[in-house]
């Protein structure tokens, strides 16, 4: 029996096929304080269980409307931060109360174990 077909009165139709997608999981952590939001993400390899390297930051700036996104993937500049290295970009995007903070969400994502060890 062909599962793909069905009579309806008297008339045979044809199941559509589906396309196929691939969707990517991931995993995800957020701070939020009155002027920024961090939004920090993983993404899983093929085999749901491997984590891939590097970790994504959507960065939010509220104290301006409307809202401005901007997107961080630079482990090393994120790190960098910590150590003071990045602190002249970071201020174009973030206050010296913002740019202490985001170094307390590095920390905890450093506790999570999301950047690789060098």
């Amino acid at each position: 029996m062909n599962k793909d077909r069905i009579q309806i009165d008297g008339v045979w139709y044809i199941k559509e096929p589906q396309p196929e997608i691939n969707v990517t999981n991931f995993i995800g952590c957020i701070y939020e304080n009155d002027e920024c939001v961090w939004e920090a993400t993983k993404m899983y390899k093929d085999d749901g269980e491997t984590l891939y390297p590097g970790v994504d930051i959507k960065f939010t700036d509220k104290r301006v409307k409307p809202w401005k996104e901007e997107y961080w993937d630079n482990d090393a500049w994120m790190l960098g931060i910590l150590e003071d290295k990045s602190i002249d970009e970071a201020k174009e995007s973030m206050s010296d109360e913002g740019i202490n903070e985001f170094k307390q969400f590095i920390r905890v994502l450093i506790e999570k174990g999301w950047f690789e060890e060098k």
